[in-house]
């Protein structure tokens, strides 16, 4: 199998000029996560990523051909043919697992579970002080959710999702919680 991507350590001093993914002020004019790409033609362009909040790297081709990277926090889904992101998300992912033809993004408060560019399942805000202790155990996400109680105190509670039914438990209650896409509040009439 070819190689169709490779994180650089940092932007090349060289060659041609560099893609600025998302195309920003912020990464045209600074550097972000650098990497590059190698198309069908075996051309290869540069990619400057907008960096995220997190020091986690990471990169993988998913089923459909596209290239999920997450450039320290943010996740990009890019079609190198055409050198553009075709969706991005996230900005504290710090942890990947792999479970059957799915990545499964852990950030600080957030799990996203990604199978292709076009199925993707969030798991918005589970915990505002963040999740922890993250383990993959048969088909189950466990891990702890801190919270702060009414007292200020910190608190940890237990969580799991399962990731063949997409349930989350939390102190023993299931929550169905995963969004494919976002629900507007109010309606027009």
């Amino acid at each position: 199998m070819n190689k169709k991507f490779e994180i650089l350590q940092s932007l090349p001093v060289y060659g041609d000029m560099y893609s600025t993914i998302p195309e920003n002020a912020y990464t045209q004019f600074s550097e972000g996560l650098a990497v590059k790409f190698i198309k069908k033609d075996r051309s290869e362009w540069i990619g400057n990523l907008e960096k995220g909040n997190s020091t986690f790297k990471f990169g993988s081709e998913l089923q459909d051909g596209t290239i999920l990277i997450i450039a320290l926090g943010i996740c990009y889904i890019l079609d190198i043919e055409s050198k553009k992101a075709i969706k991005n998300f996230g900005f504290d992912y710090k942890k990947v697992f792999e479970y059957k033809n799915s990545l499964i993004l852990i950030g600080e408060y957030c799990i996203s579970i990604v199978e292709n560019a076009h199925n993707i399942k969030h798991f918005d805000n589970l915990c505002y002080e963040g999740i922890s202790n993250v383990a993959l155990e048969n088909e189950n996400i466990n891990g702890i959710l801190n919270t702060i109680d009414s007292s200020f105190n910190n608190k940890e509670i237990a969580f799991s999702l399962n990731l063949e039914t997409f349930e989350v438990t939390i102190n023993g209650k299931t929550k169905s919680q995963a969004s494919t896409e976002r629900k507007k509040w109010w309606k027009i009439w």
